[in-house]
């Protein structure tokens, strides 16, 4: 289930120790693609793979990199490739290569000067009264009464565009249909692991930008966003991000409630005509106001919308910080999509959801930060109990001299300081009660703020900038699934959820992109 909440861009929740048995194949039997612009060269992002005869799809990656299994069942099937904005193309399964990463080449669809305005023929409609129309008819267009679906779902961060820690997933969403908030949805999780294929890093289980909120900052938070860790579950804070699912409850900054809030904070172009194979959309430009970015921020995106029905198919998001003389700089970015392939009764269904943002975490294999290598209790200097600290580099005995940077306890009394010395790498604390002798072995000492003769402060490691992400690809509607035992998710990382065991044919699995693989 979904809490209802807000979008932060740092203070999210993390954990990655746990194992889990896998319940799909994780062979090598499996058939890698990229698809690519046929004009331009450039990944195609999100495109849809479907199988023709199996109705089985997979969705590439931001990267156009996708994978299909190989699997006798398919071999006389065909892939049919389709995205927004680009010609469909198919091609035979037992043409593509076993050994090479197969490129599928999709053509952007070419319009004359004369298609490139839409001339809505209801009262010519403008950007606003389309997407306002499209707002009212979602209750419509997508499906109020319960189903259910299977997706591949994925997290991982990236490092100077390095992928690391991907743990994979594939999940059952029980959704009680539009209708109803999303917090009422259930999950079964059937398989999860670790991909080990490439680095794991060690970071911090809660990560973000703690107590460095301050000017100088380059990674600024949206003021007034909230965002709690969801409980400790990736996929909750994932589909909290789902503005068209969410569109009567709060989602992410700038589009908030999407039914009432998206309109009055936006900015919108004139539409645009554009093709998802031959079903006509109308492509909306839109940013956001100045009066709720303000001077730091930027957002803006694009929304597609079917004028037959007013159907949503896309929404795409992305919001920027200004940075003094390097232009704009992500913070986040949301990709939506959905569409009428295997959708339930005719009605607009998920295909995936992307959800990416910037944040800072602390080094954990860092060592070269200042910190106390060694402390002890001496009761024999002047007849004083002293606590002894000795760190690594130089002390700066003016940050170290200030008795508030301290906090001393022995049990649960707080002991106050008669005097403090720095002498090299040593600090010493005396302490001012002179009665310390029951009790000495229980004392506390806490440290804050001191700093070293070349400003580092204590136990402050060294800041490593990572893009977080989140990614559901959906893989099959409304089929039947046997369950050994059934389980739903709870408010846990998905690594310590229980998983729900599966009797049925084996049929989905990790749609593990290949060039994220060591030396791929």
């Amino acid at each position: 289930m979904i809490p209802n909440s807000r979008f932060l861009l740092i203070s999210l929740f993390l954990t990655w120790q746990a194992n889990s048995v896998l319940l799909f194949p994780q062979s090598a039997d499996y058939i890698d693609g990229k698809v690519i612009n046929s004009t331009t060269s450039a990944p195609v992002p999100f495109a849809t793979i479907k199988l023709k005869n199996n109705q089985l799809g997979v969705y590439a990656n931001a990267e156009g990199d996708f994978k299909i299994a190989r699997n006798a069942e398919f071999q006389n099937d065909s892939l049919i490739v389709t995205c927004i904005g680009f010609k469909q193309t198919s091609l035979a399964f037992n043409d593509l290569s076993e050994k090479n990463v197969n490129k599928v080449f999709l053509a952007p669809v070419i319009y004359g000067l004369g298609e490139v305005k839409v001339i809505a023929s209801r009262g010519k409609l403008n950007s606003v009264a389309i997407i306002r129309r499209a707002i009212r008819k979602i209750v419509n267009n997508y499906p109020v009464n319960p189903y259910n679906y299977i997706a591949y779902y994925r997290d991982y961060q990236k490092k100077e565009n390095n992928y690391i820690n991907l743990n994979e997933a594939i999940i059952q969403t029980l959704d009680n249909g539009f209708s109803s908030e999303s917090i009422s949805n259930k999950y079964r999780l059937l398989d999860f692991r670790k991909n080990t294929d490439f680095p794991r890093m060690n970071i911090s289980p809660y990560y973000g930008l703690s107590d460095s909120h301050d000017s100088n900052n380059s990674n600024k938070t949206i003021p007034d966003a909230i965002l709690g860790d969801q409980y400790g579950n990736e996929l909750f804070i994932l589909m909290v991000h789902d503005a068209i699912r969410n569109f009567n409850i709060r989602s992410f900054s700038f589009v908030e409630t999407f039914s009432t809030d998206f309109i009055m904070n936006h900015s919108f172009s004139e539409p645009v005509s554009v093709f998802d194979n031959n079903l006509l959309l109308y492509k909306i430009d839109f940013e956001a106001k100045y009066r709720v970015t303000g001077d730091s921020l930027q957002a803006s995106g694009d929304i597609f919308i079917q004028p037959k029905d007013y159907s949503i198919h896309k929404l795409e998001y992305s919001c920027f910080y200004k940075t003094k003389g390097e232009g704009l700089k992500k913070m986040f970015n949301i990709d939506v999509e959905y569409g009428y392939e295997n959708s339930v009764d005719s009605l607009m269904c998920l295909k995936y959801i992307s959800f990416n943002n910037i944040f800072n975490v602390m080094d954990s294999d860092d060592n070269t930060y200042f910190r106390v290598m060694d402390s002890y209790l001496d009761t024999q200097t002047n007849l004083k109990s002293t606590v002894v600290l000795y760190l690594n580099n130089m002390i700066d005995p003016v940050s170290a001299s200030r008795k508030e940077h301290y906090e001393i306890m022995v049990g649960k009394k707080a002991v106050k300081i008669d005097h403090i010395q720095v002498t090299g790498k040593h600090l010493y604390i005396r302490l001012k009660d002179d009665d310390l002798k029951n009790g000495l072995d229980s004392v506390r000492v806490t440290v804050r703020n001191i700093k070293d003769v070349n400003g580092n402060i204590l136990d402050k490691r060294k800041s490593i900038e990572l893009y977080q992400y989140r990614e559901l690809f959906v893989q099959e509607y409304n089929k039947p699934l046997p369950l050994k035992d059934s389980c739903y998710m709870q408010y846990l990382p998905l690594e310590k959820n229980c998983l729900s065991k599966y009797s049925g044919n084996e049929k989905y699995w990790m749609n593990t992109p290949e060039n994220i693989k060591i030396n791929k």
